[in-house]
């Protein structure tokens, strides 16, 4: 599921188990969630799933709601 796979690789990115981490991800509820932290995942995101984000949209990936939709378009 994309939604798992997601969040696996944003625990990594910031450094916590998955089971710690909120339920609603985004700079408001995760810690740490810096410009640099996010460059960071989207990088981890593309390695992950294998795409390659516009860097354009890398602004706008500021939730996990946010990603798996962007993911899910390209996956598309």
């Amino acid at each position: 599921m994309i939604e798992g796979r997601v969040r696996d690789v944003i625990a990594s990115v910031f450094s916590v188990h998955p089971d710690e981490l909120p339920a609603r991800l985004d700079p408001d509820t995760l810690p740490g969630w810096t410009s640099l932290r996010q460059v960071q995942l989207v990088l981890a995101l593309e390695r992950e799933f294998g795409v390659e984000v516009d860097p354009v949209l890398v602004p706008d990936l500021v939730s996990e709601r946010a990603i798996v939709e962007m993911l899910a378009e390209a996956a598309a």
